[in-house]
């Protein structure tokens, strides 16, 4: 009876892990030839400080990791469309990669990470900023 529980208990939790998409990792310059060619859409999980201080990759949707309405942005992002395709960057990959995972978790089928970020990290690549990919200012909204 017991192994007949785990077993079942196991099934069940790789049932609930098959839903859940894999996160694929992008290079920066892939991410951005990609966005220019609509195959997916960018979403900067930054800060608006940060967003200021270096633009936002071209085209990107800015959408703040710690917002409460963080999923409902990348939703609005895809226009509802859960099977587009989106990549998510950050200054060096920490909250990408987090981002990533929550828009995986949330049912968006094709999330990739851009983990080299903006500024690059060791390991992964130099970043959007050195590879000298392009940036849109960030405008602030009106107050």
């Amino acid at each position: 009876m017991r192994l007949r529980f785990l077993a079942l208990a196991c099934g069940a939790m790789s049932l609930g892990s098959v839903a859940m998409a894999d996160v694929e990792t992008l290079a920066a310059d892939t991410a951005y030839k990609m966005s220019q060619k609509g195959e997916l859409v960018l979403i900067d999980v930054r800060t608006p400080s940060e967003w200021a201080m270096t633009g936002m990759p071209r085209d990107s949707v800015g959408a703040t990791l710690q917002d409460t309405d963080f999923v409902a942005r990348a939703r609005g992002a895809v226009l509802g469309d859960l099977d587009q395709p989106v990549a998510v960057i950050c200054k060096s990959g920490t909250r990408s990669t987090s981002a990533a995972q929550r828009l995986a978790a949330e049912g968006f089928g094709h999330v990739f990470n851009v983990t080299e970020g903006m500024a690059g990290h060791l390991g992964a690549g130099d970043g959007w900023i050195k590879r000298g990919l392009p940036t849109d200012p960030f405008n602030p909204p009106d107050r």
